[in-house]
């Protein structure tokens, strides 16, 4: 069975669940299983705020014949006092999502990443204090593909928002099948929640109002 597993694995890659269980138990996270349509995810939980880590499968039909896709999500829904928005991608992504309105393109000040990515915004302050933090730097650097957004609409694909909230969202154009991966977004995530208490854009969580 050993061999055969070895045979699948070399022909059709890892299957994803052994690395997002053990990344939910090294994070002391819920695991979901998918079912009746919803696909699995994790759920982590930092300073009250839920994290939640899914698979995302995109159906197009051509031709009479319909092709899937998977990608990784990340979304933390909050309420935020300010409407501080803005959207980060790799410069060569290619932008099919949308657009993004009432924006200009803000720099960090660091040669190398501003010249990998793009940012737009609407608070170029708060934006660039945010970016400029070192580490979460040095984490999106580290990303194959970045597309991250702050916004208060539906999400890429169309995933609702609760009206008086805003979004973290992260998508991978790829499903991500290696912890180490896994917990570097969970990380990025966890000092960017961080930086957007210190900018006063995210309002904290009362944890006696916190459903699990």
């Amino acid at each position: 069975m050993t061999i055969l597993n070895d045979i699948y694995k070399s022909f059709f890659g890892k299957n994803h669940k052994e690395a997002w269980l053990q990344f939910s138990h090294d994070n002391n996270g819920i695991f979901t299983t998918g079912k009746h349509g919803n696909l699995d995810s994790v759920e982590v939980v930092y300073l009250s705020h839920k994290i939640i880590f899914d698979r995302y499968v995109h159906y197009v039909t051509v031709g009479g014949q319909t092709f899937d896709t998977e990608f990784t999500r990340i979304r933390l829904e909050f309420i935020t006092p300010d409407d501080l928005r803005f959207r980060i991608t790799k410069h060569d992504f290619i932008n099919t999502i949308g657009k993004f309105f009432g924006a200009q393109d803000i720099e960090v000040g660091d040669e190398e990443f501003d010249k990998k990515h793009m940012i737009k915004g609407n608070n170029e302050f708060k934006i660039q204090t945010i970016f400029s933090h070192k580490v979460i730097k040095s984490l999106i650097m580290a990303q194959e593909d970045t597309f991250l957004q702050l916004m208060d609409e539906e999400g890429a694909f169309h995933e609702p928002i609760q009206e008086g909230h805003a979004m973290l969202y992260y998508i991978s154009e790829t499903l991500i099948k290696d912890k180490e991966k896994l917990n570097s977004l969970l990380k990025l995530y966890q000092i960017l929640i961080d930086q957007l208490i210190k900018t006063c854009s995210i309002k904290r969580v009362n944890t006696n109002n916190l459903n699990r």
